[in-house]
Order: C-alpha cells, then sequence, then structure tokens
C-alpha cells in the first residue's frame, strides 16, 4: 500500500475515534465494577435481633444454594436489614439476578407478614440511597406539600422517566395524604369489637380482586375481576361492621375519617430551609455531564406546564466539580502536549518534522478511543492519567522511528521499540495480578496506557514512516555531514567518555557495592526478636546492638530505600479526588423522639447560616436515632483551612449536647482523611462464631484479659464496624407464663389489647378513593400519650371481656441491646477495640499475645483475629513476589530478541538504578505519596529500561571493530534520541507538579516518574556501558 493510501486510511479510522468520544463514560474516580448484589428489607418496630430471626436468617439460608457464591455478609439493624451477595468475577449477574429473585419468591410467602418483599440491586452500595444524587431540586408554591408532590410528579417526573440513564428520582420533604380512621377505645369495646376488627372489615370490603378464571356456558375461559374501588369517602363511612342487640353499626358510629398529611417520617433541608426537593440519581457507566445538562433542559423546559407561584430552583449540582476537575485535566493535558510540540521543534527547528509527530499523537489517541470504547473503559482521573503520561511515550517512539528511518533508511529498529514497549505493558498489567483491592484505580490506568503503547507501535510501524515519506521526499533522506571542528569536538568528548568508562569498569565491583548500598538493603525490617532462634536473639535480638549499633547500621545499609519506607511510605494512605465535604453524623439511643432529633440538627443549622464560606449544608433527619448533616464549600474557600476551622467548631459545639453520639469528619480535596482515619481505636480484634451469646460471652473474657494490662483502661466489647451506634436500649416486656395460665390467658389476647391502645403511624393497608391510592392509618384517638405508665398500669379489656393490666402478667424493662448484628459466610462477627497508652509497637505485641492465648482456650467453630491498618508482611510478600515476575518477565522479552542470556541481566538491573531516583525525590523534599506514587513504580518498572534496549540493541547490530568502541559508539549513537525521550516525557509531566502536592493522584505520578527517568539517566550513560565493558574488548 502507498504512503498516501496509509495516511488516508490512519485520517478515516481517526475520525471514527473523535465520534465515539461523547459516547465515553465520563465519571471523577472509576466506578466499582464488582460482582455484588444487594437484597434490602424492612420489618416494621424490630429490634436487629427480630429482623435477623425473621428476615435475615431464612434468606441466608436460601441462598446458599446458589453457585458461584464467593461471600456472604449481612447486617440486621432496627426496622431493616440488608444482605450482601459477592459472585465470582465472571458470573453473569443477569442471570444471578433472577435466580435470587426466584429463591426470593419461593422462601416469602412462609417468611413473617411484617417483613417487606425484598429488593434487589446489583451496586456495591448497600442501597440505592447510598448513591449520592447528581442534582437536587427545591420545589415550592402556594400549596401543601402533598399537592406539591402530585404536581412534581405529573409535570416534572413524567417527562424525566424517558431518560434511561436516570437510575433513580425521588421527592423528599413532601408527606404523604392519608386516610385517618381514628376510633375511641371505650366505645369500641362497649360494642365489642377491636382495631383488628375494623382492619379486617376495610380490608375485606373494599379493593380489587382477582378470583382467577371462569367459564361461560360457551366454553370460553375468561378472567374475573371484582372492583369494589370508593368514589368518595362516605362509602367507607357507610361500611356496616355488624349488629349489636339488632341496631346495624356502621364505621361511622365508633370511628372518624379524615384526609389529612401524614405526620413526617422524615426532615430533608437545604440551607435550613424546609421544601419539598427532588433528587436524581445517574445509573452506573453513563457520561454524568451531559446527563446533567439533559435533565436541565428537561426541567426548564417543562416549567411552563406548572402552576403559577410554582417554583422550581436548582439547588445542587453534583457533577459541577466532576466538569471543573476534568477541565481542568483537559487543560493540563493540552498544556502538556504542547509543551511537548514546543520542546521538539526548538530542538529540531523543523515544521515537517513536528507535523509528523503531532499528527502521529493525535491518530493514537483517535485510534485508542475505539479501543477503549470496544473494551467498556470509563473516563475519569486515571484513565485519563494513563492517556496523558502516555503522550510522551508514543512521541518517544515517533522519535526513534525518525531518527532511525534518517540515519539507516530502514525499519530495523522497530523490533527494539517492539520490545520496549513490550516492557513497558508487561510492566503495567502486573497490576491485574495484584488483589481487588490493591489495584482499585490501577486497573483501567493500566489498560489505558498498554492500549495507547499498543497502538503506537502500529503507528510507529506504518503511520510515521508514511508521513516521513510523504512530508520530506527523497532529498531529506541524505545525511547531514559534520563540519571538521564538530568533528574534532565529537572525537574529543569520545575519547574522555573512553577513558571514563574504562577507568570505572576496572573497579566493576566497588561500583556495583555503591550502587546497592545507594538503593539500601532492608536489614532495617529484621525484627528485634525471632522467636525460637537463640542464635539470633543473642547475635541481631542483643539489647547492645539493638539500642547502640543497629541504628547506624540501618541508615548505613538501608541506603535510599530505608529513606523513602521510613519517611515517606509507612506516612502515606489512600486519597481520592472528590469534592472537600463535611459531615456531622448524629445518633441518639433508640427511644428518642424524630423531633427530639430534628431540633438538635436545628441548632447546629443555625450556627452554619452565620459560616462565611459555606455553599450549602444538606440535612436528612432520618429518625429519632439517626441524623446527618452535609456540608459543602465554595470554590475559593474549598481548599482553605476553613473546613478544617469549622470542624473544629463543630466539635466543640457538639460538647454541648452530652446524650448525642457525634462523628465530624471530612473528606476531600479539603482534608487529607476520610471517616477511617479519624477516631479509630489503636487495635481492634474480630471475633467470629455460629452463636451470637456464646460470642459475646467469649469478647468479655478477651476483654477481661486486655484489662490486665495496666496501660489499657477501657475495652469496647461492642465496637462499631461503621459509623452507628455502638449500643442502645429498649423496653422488653418478658411475660411470666405460669401468671398467664393461672389467669386462663395467652400472650396473643395481651398483645392484640395492648395493639389496640399503642401509637400506629404506619399505614396498614392502602385504598384506591377517586382513582387515587391512599395509606389507610387505624388507630385510637389517644394514642399518642400512650406511655410506659400507661402500658404496666391502665385496666386493658380484651376481645374475651377479661379485664387485666400488663403488670400482673409480666415485667417491663429497659436492656441494652446491639444497635446493628453483622455477619459473614452466616458467621456473627463482634469486634472488641481499645487504646494503648504507650508505644504502638508494644501494644501490636501484647494483643497477639492475648490473641494467641484466646485461641487456646476458645471453643471449636470460633475464631479471633487482629484487626489492622498499617503494613503488613504478607501484602508486601505479595507485592515483592510480583516485582520478581515483572523482572522475569522483562528478562525473557530481552532474551529472546538479543539472542542472549546476560544482556538482560544488564538491563534489569537499570530498574532499581532509577527507583534510587523515586525513592530520594519523595524523601529528601518530603513530597507526599498516594496512588499515584504505586503508577509512577509501574510505569519505571516498563521505561527505564527502554533506553537500554535500544542501546543494546543498537551494538548487537555492529559486528565490525573493537567491541568497547562500539559500545561507546552505541552510547552516542542513541544519546540524542534518548535524552530527547526521557526529556520529552519530562517536560510533558511538568504541568501536573505546577499546582503543588495537594493534587491527588496527578502529583505523585509526575514527580515519581520525573525523579526514576531522570535518575535512571546514570543507568544507561554510566552503568550500563560499565556492565557491557570487556577487559580484553
Amino acid at each position: 500500500m502507498t504512503p498516501f493510501r496509509l495516511v488516508i486510511l490512519f485520517f478515516v479510522a481517526s475520525i471514527i475515534g473523535i465520534a465515539l468520544i461523547p459516547k465515553l463514560s465520563v465519571d471523577l474516580n472509576p466506578p466499582e465494577k464488582e460482582p455484588i448484589l444487594n437484597i434490602s428489607y424492612s420489618v416494621r418496630g424490630a429490634s436487629p435481633e427480630l429482623v435477623e430471626k425473621l428476615a435475615t436468617s431464612p434468606l441466608e439460608g436460601a441462598f446458599t444454594q446458589l453457585s458461584e457464591l464467593k461471600k456472604t455478609t449481612s447486617e440486621s439493624n432496627y426496622n431493616s436489614g440488608n444482605i450482601q451477595l459477592r459472585f465470582d468475577k465472571r458470573t453473569d449477574m443477569d442471570y444471578k439476578k433472577f435466580e435470587v429473585a426466584a429463591l426470593i419468591r419461593q422462601v416469602f410467602p412462609s417468611m413473617d407478614s411484617k417483613v417487606s418483599y425484598p429488593n434487589v440491586t446489583q451496586s456495591s452500595q448497600k442501597s440505592i440511597q447510598e448513591k449520592k444524587p447528581i442534582l437536587t431540586y427545591s420545589i415550592n408554591g402556594p400549596f401543601a406539600s402533598f399537592e406539591i408532590r402530585k404536581i412534581a410528579e405529573d409535570v416534572l417526573i413524567s417527562e424525566l422517566n424517558r431518560v434511561e440513564e436516570i437510575e433513580t428520582i425521588e421527592i423528599r420533604g413532601a408527606n404523604a395524604l392519608y386516610l385517618y380512621v381514628i376510633y375511641d377505645i371505650q366505645k369500641l369495646q362497649s360494642l365489642k369489637f377491636s382495631r383488628s376488627t375494623l382492619e379486617n372489615k376495610i380490608r375485606n370490603s373494599f379493593g380489587r380482586n382477582f378470583p382467577g378464571l371462569v367459564k361461560n356456558v360457551s366454553g370460553e375461559s375468561m378472567f374475573l375481576e371484582i372492583d369494589r374501588s370508593i368514589v368518595d369517602k362516605s362509602a367507607l363511612e357507610n361500611l356496616l361492621l355488624g349488629s349489636v342487640d339488632g341496631k346495624a353499626i356502621y364505621l361511622k358510629d365508633v370511628a372518624t375519617l379524615t384526609l389529612e398529611e401524614s405526620t413526617p417520617q422524615q426532615y430533608y433541608r437545604i440551607n435550613g430551609n424546609n421544601s419539598v426537593n427532588l433528587t436524581i440519581t445517574n445509573r452506573d457507566g453513563v457520561n454524568k455531564v451531559l446527563l446533567a445538562q439533559k435533565i436541565k433542559e428537561i426541567i426548564n423546559a417543562s416549567k411552563v406546564n406548572l402552576p403559577e407561584g410554582f417554583d422550581v430552583r436548582l439547588e445542587f449540582d453534583d457533577t459541577s466539580f466532576l466538569d471543573k476537575e476534568l477541565k481542568k485535566i483537559y487543560k493540563r493535558s493540552g498544556l502538556s502536549i504542547l509543551i511537548l510540540v514546543v520542546f521538539i521543534f526548538l530542538i529540531n527547528r523543523n515544521f515537517k518534522y513536528l507535523l509528523t509527530l503531532f499528527l502521529g499523537i493525535i491518530v493514537n489517541v483517535s485510534l485508542t478511543v475505539i479501543i477503549l470504547y470496544l473494551l467498556k473503559v470509563n473516563i475519569h482521573m486515571y484513565s485519563l492519567a494513563g492517556l496523558t503520561i502516555s503522550f510522551g511515550l508514543i512521541v518517544d517512539n515517533a522519535i526513534i522511528m525518525i531518527d532511525h528511518l534518517h540515519k539507516h533508511k530502514n525499519r530495523k529498529v522497530f523490533l527494539a521499540l517492539l520490545a520496549a514497549s513490550l516492557t513497558t505493558i508487561v510492566a503495567l498489567l502486573m497490576v491485574f495480578l495484584l488483589p481487588e483491592d490493591d489495584r482499585r484505580n490501577l486497573g483501567e490506568f493500566s489498560v489505558v496506557v498498554a492500549v495507547m503503547l499498543a497502538v503506537s507501535l502500529l503507528v510507529a510501524l506504518l503511520f510515521t514512516p508514511a508521513m516521513y515519506d510523504l512530508l520530506f521526499g527523497e532529498k531529506q533522506k541524505s545525511i547531514k555531514r559534520l563540519t571538521l571542528t564538530q568533528l574534532r569536538k565529537r572525537v574529543v568528548a569520545f575519547t574522555k567518555f573512553h577513558q571514563f568508562i574504562g577507568f570505572v569498569a576496572r573497579f566493576r565491583k566497588s561500583f556495583v557495592i555503591i550502587l546497592i548500598l545507594l538503593f539500601g538493603l532492608p536489614i532495617f525490617y529484621l525484627p528485634a526478636n525471632w522467636e525460637g532462634q537463640e542464635w539470633y536473639n543473642k547475635t541481631v535480638g542483643n539489647s547492645y546492638y539493638q539500642e547502640e549499633i543497629r541504628p547506624y547500621v540501618d541508615k548505613t545499609f538501608g541506603g535510599s530505600f530505608r529513606m523513602f519506607v521510613r519517611g515517606v511510605f509507612e506516612k502515606s494512605s489512600y486519597r481520592e479526588a472528590e469534592r472537600t465535604r463535611l459531615y456531622v453524623n448524629a445518633t441518639l439511643p433508640f427511644g428518642n423522639t424524630l423531633e427530639q432529633m430534628n431540633f438538635i440538627m436545628g441548632e447546629f443549622e443555625t450556627f452554619l447560616k452565620g459560616v462565611e464560606g459555606v455553599d450549602k449544608f444538606v440535612t436528612t433527619v432520618r429518625s429519632g436515632q439517626s441524623a446527618r448533616i452535609e456540608i459543602t464549600f465554595t470554590e475559593e474557600h474549598e481548599t482553605s483551612a476553613l473546613p478544617y476551622r469549622l470542624k473544629g467548631k463543630l466539635a466543640m459545639k457538639s460538647t454541648d449536647w452530652s446524650g448525642v453520639r457525634w462523628s465530624i469528619y471530612g473528606v476531600g480535596q479539603g482534608f487529607s482523611v476520610g471517616p477511617g482515619g479519624e477516631g479509630i481505636p489503636s487495635f481492634r480484634a474480630e471475633l467470629r462464631g455460629y452463636n451470637y451469646s456464646e460470642l459475646e460471652r467469649q469478647s468479655e473474657v478477651l476483654a477481661e484479659k486486655l484489662l490486665a494490662h495496666r496501660r489499657i483502661q477501657e475495652v469496647n466489647t461492642n465496637e462499631r464496624r461503621g459509623w452507628s451506634e455502638k449500643k442502645t436500649e429498649e423496653y422488653v416486656l418478658r411475660f411470666d407464663q405460669r401468671r398467664l395460665a393461672m389467669a386462663g390467658a395467652n400472650q396473643f389476647e395481651v398483645v392484640n389489647a395492648l395493639n389496640d391502645l399503642s401509637q400506629h403511624a404506619q399505614p396498614s393497608m392502602y385504598l384506591e378513593v377517586d382513582n387515587d391510592k391512599y395509606g389507610v392509618v387505624v388507630k385510637e384517638k389517644k394514642s399518642d400519650r400512650f406511655s410506659k405508665f400507661d402500658l404496666e398500669n391502665t385496666s386493658l379489656i380484651s376481645s374475651e371481656d377479661r379485664i387485666f393490666k400488663v403488670s400482673g402478667f409480666g415485667s417491663l424493662k429497659k436492656e441494652s441491646t446491639t444497635n446493628a448484628l453483622h455477619k459473614e459466610d452466616r458467621q456473627y462477627i463482634r469486634l472488641v477495640s481499645f487504646d494503648y497508652m504507650g508505644s504502638a509497637k508494644f501494644g501490636g505485641e501484647y494483643l497477639d499475645e492475648v490473641i494467641e492465648e484466646m485461641k487456646v482456650s476458645m471453643p471449636i467453630g470460633y475464631s479471633i483475629s487482629k484487626q489492622s491498618y498499617s503494613w503488613n508482611y504478607d501484602k508486601a510478600k505479595r507485592q515483592y513476589s510480583l516485582l520478581l515476575v515483572l523482572i522475569v518477565g522483562i528478562f525473557f522479552i530481552c532474551s529472546i530478541l538479543f539472542e542472549n542470556f546476560k544482556q538482560p541481566l544488564y538491563i534489569i538491573f537499570i530498574i532499581p538504578i532509577s527507583f534510587i531516583g523515586l525513592f530520594l525525590i519523595f524523601s529528601l523534599f518530603d513530597f507526599y505519596f498516594d496512588q499515584g506514587g504505586y503508577a509512577a513504580f509501574v510505569m519505571l518498572g516498563g521505561l527505564a529500561v527502554n533506553a537500554a534496549i535500544f542501546i543494546v540493541n543498537d551494538l548487537n547490530n555492529r559486528t565490525k571493530g573493537n567491541y568497547n568502541r562500539n559500545v561507546l559508539k552505541a552510547v552516542g549513537g542513541k544519546a540524542t534520541p534518548i535524552l530527547l525521550t526521557v526529556l520529552s516525557t519530562c517536560f510533558g509531566l511538568i504541568p501536573f507538579v505546577m499546582e503543588g502536592q495537594g493534587e491527588i493522584f496527578w502529583f505523585s505520578l509526575a514527580i515519581g516518574t520525573i525523579g526514576g527517568l531522570v535518575f535512571s539517566m546514570v543507568g544507561v550513560f554510566l552503568a550500563l556501558p560499565v556492565f557491557l565493558w570487556k577487559k580484553n574488548g
């Protein structure tokens, strides 16, 4: 194929790639693509123990039939529960969802009537409500909240439902319209009726029934439907309940019927203002920015159909931060390309050369987009990082190819390019051998860079030579002649370089030892004691050696590796780029009312209204036990000291409310740590077993052992797994079966009588009145004032006309109970935590001793383990083994290319030399190391050897002349393109360093790669020729 046709073919493919860009999913952080199903359900008025007994256990039992199930975790809370099923990665999740739904349909009929039908979602969130809405609108108007809700549903939601990318649309802050049936208990009992009589009569008299199929005289089958819908509430008032002494008793004789707004079940406010709010969440894998724009257009277009005085206002746009961050990344990427282009132009001062490289970048990116679209890779911060860092790499390949075409007029350098790219790709694909948690965000980063490199090989082999032929022609292919002065300078430089390398090569062993000491030996990891090894404990474990000698030995032999591990790595943590948010979580003991919690949160809202720099604060009061305020900041205050100061002030204010348990924490760019970094006890032990009572007893035994140490003051035997209440209290009615038997009564009778008097806030059924569906609440007129005293001392009348008091049949006691029950693979989990007043090292050692004691005495089927958030040996061993796999991979690639086993070893030695640069730049300048630093390690593993591969490939092609001179000629001949490629990569990363180390991921990636690449030049131009040098060469 002619060069012209090749270029046109690549341009056509590029146009397709550019057209696919809007189709890519866009988000700030990668979505969690885990094979997880969540099953959520509610159990009205039930404690965690009851939820576990009535719903969680039966469902878990049914799910044991599932194949490919890796792990089952469950959580039973007050009134609700959740089961999470984790499957193998290759599982067909659509089929599994269908299978789970089928199992639920089988088991649900046998479950208690209080249990709601379980909801199945495929998401890493426990429920759909945990996902942050992308847009929040406030809706106000001269109407009651239920009317605002109905208008919003008819006008706005009906239009938004057409958008496929929307997952949920929720209206918050609007109370439902309920039909209240309010009776007088005395009148009801005098007529020998009960609350359940009223409920059953209403339920059986109205609604729609589907008895089934009937056949007519012709033998035709027809569906039968009985429609007993109500036109107005008078039909309900005139419902015949029965007759007493020959007189008909209607519902209106014993109860009053009212249609009114329900009492609030929760509060949702923005900036302290009560309003009806519309929240919209997106489906996974969609372009959030484009979706938000589409929704805004629909809302604006629908406003003309709203009644007069109806106001819809955008209160919160979660995509604005995403849009701003992505624009910042795009701007930096553009600046990176511009710096690359300007740098290359200044070196070559040739527009045709520049155009070849620039068009190569565009073609490369466009073809990569096509592949990423087919692979369903999302566009987010990490995949964009892969694209950006690849610009330097694809330019490197093009520079090497053009340089070789210019000097040798052939494409033989492609083999070296292939080997160099393959080593980088192998380094990147090592990420996929890491456990799921460790490769959290680097997976798609690696895919993007690997795809870009693979495409760049195709571009370097076909597109770049074709463009070179078209633009330069035959005239430009002639080799430029050097003047006599230039030739003389080169000879002098070559002679000096020859003498210097020859001198260092004579002391090769000393040179290698210096490099090893500069990198460092991991002797600082040696433990102070080695159990069972007396020789070790008497020498290395000797107290004199440990205190007097070891600090100097560790510093001398630890090198830059020790500086990095002790000064940087052990202080590092995972950081995620997201908007700065401050969360105020409040929890109250069970029994507090929604209004009490709402009053407390109102006090905080009043305080926040006067804080300058706060953009929005969204309050959600879920119940009398749980509430949250989410605070966001204006752009100019987001990374200022305000979030930290406000957090401190709110923490001080929270001390005014001693009965409330507070959790105040920040996430995002204004904070370095999230909820996991604050308030977690120093040490935690996890106990597991199949009997909760026995597990509780074992936790008390563990606490007793721990408290024997004078540096441990307090042990929490029921540590929270999340940020909810540790323990709570509830009133438990325990019946005395002997007294019940003597009175001729039963538990059901007593509970029914209590049910007639107690408060009922939730609908017990739903009725259709004039084509509108309403919840029906049946309650006693004085039930709001029914108290603990009434419960114990009020005389109750049972359906058998028996008068009794609850206190005569049992006792009512306040008992401490768990707020949540956690299980994993049907085993209960209990956490024990404590603070150690002293060195964390000694605290950890003491916990290890106690755990070993516990393992000996614990019953069969029970286990105990230490929970750790710090660096651990097993994880490190896994990472080092992967590094070994990487080195072996590079070794075999180079062995195949060079048909030699010795040269690949010299090339691999360049990797640790480049790591010295990374260690030093982070240690000496005290830069923060996060997941971007890991990406830099991965990149350097492949990049550092590229230059060495080009030199060794050039050396092997030089078959004539003196060997040592050929080594230096290979180094000198490739010096210009190698320096050009390294400098172009470094210059391309400069825009990502400019905003400082507050920039999550990008700064660590850029500074680590620059430091490593610059130091790798020591390896390429000094260490490599010294290793290749022969004594008699």
